[in-house]
């Protein structure tokens, strides 16, 4: 199993800390039942920062591959995690501006004196998974025609009024 860390967010961010480990995909509580047996060990940074603009910001990166099950062959399926994350650090909600105030879209946490780490990076890593993964369809082990649903063509009903001149 791997190691808890949690920090102090806001002074690991003062005190330009880093850490960095290993996650197996049992160690992930939320998502192991999304991932299949074949997933790597996923390798994760974080790191803190108080940027020029006197904000505390942390930044996570995670790399690894991570498998799903495709939904159409069930077969594993394997996704490249190359993920780079900010955070900035407030106080409480009440100071994170509106969306259509956040020209930047930046990305908040309230500051916690106990984070827990893995719990940020397992955030990370459910938002980066496909909500219904599916292989190519050239790559996909169902060998047969896939029917996909298509919408009626409108214009259909009308090639019976085309009038063709002789």
């Amino acid at each position: 199993m791997t190691a808890q860390h949690i920090i102090n967010s806001l002074e690991f961010a003062r005190k330009s800390l880093e850490i960095r480990d290993t996650i197996a995909h049992s160690d992930l509580q939320r998502a192991k039942d999304l991932l299949t047996p074949e997933t790597e060990s996923l390798n994760w940074r974080l790191s803190g920062e108080v940027s020029a603009d006197k904000k505390a910001r942390l930044h996570l990166t995670l790399t690894g591959n991570a498998a799903v099950p495709c939904q159409r062959c069930l077969e594993p399926m394997l996704i490249a995690l190359n993920i780079s994350s900010e955070f900035i650090l407030v106080k409480d909600e009440s100071e994170v501006p509106p969306e259509e105030d956040d020209v930047e879209d930046h990305d908040y946490i309230v500051a916690d004196a106990e984070m827990d780490v893995l719990q940020l990076v397992e955030d990370e890593i459910l938002l980066a998974l496909p909500y219904a993964p599916k292989h190519e369809i050239n790559d996909c082990a169902v060998k047969a025609e896939v029917n996909e649903l298509k919408a009626p063509n409108p214009f259909a009903a009308l090639r019976d009024f085309k009038v063709v001149k002789s």
